[in-house]
């Protein structure tokens, strides 16, 4: 049994070498990204996963017309002396 390479895989090992050894702005990138989405998924764990007790879910309908809905003015009390 022969195994045969492609190739392009000389070239390709070529260039991860050269992308682990040299700065690179591409790689610091990459890098930066994958550390902040860790970080995003290990805050979205911790604090928005899950709700603190059972009781305190509710249906998505009600959140968002609570959310969405603009409150009704409310009559000052300073507004009949003024008359």
């Amino acid at each position: 049994m022969t195994i045969t390479l492609n190739h392009r895989t000389p070239r390709l090992r070529a260039r991860c070498a050269a992308w682990a050894r040299g700065p690179t702005f591409a790689r610091d990138i990459a890098i930066v990204l994958a550390i902040k989405f860790a970080l995003l998924m290990i805050l979205k764990y911790a604090f928005f996963d899950h709700p603190q007790a059972e009781h305190m879910s509710l249906p998505p309908a009600v959140v968002a017309e609570a959310l969405l809905a603009v409150p009704a003015p409310h009559p000052s009390q300073g507004e009949t002396h003024a008359r």
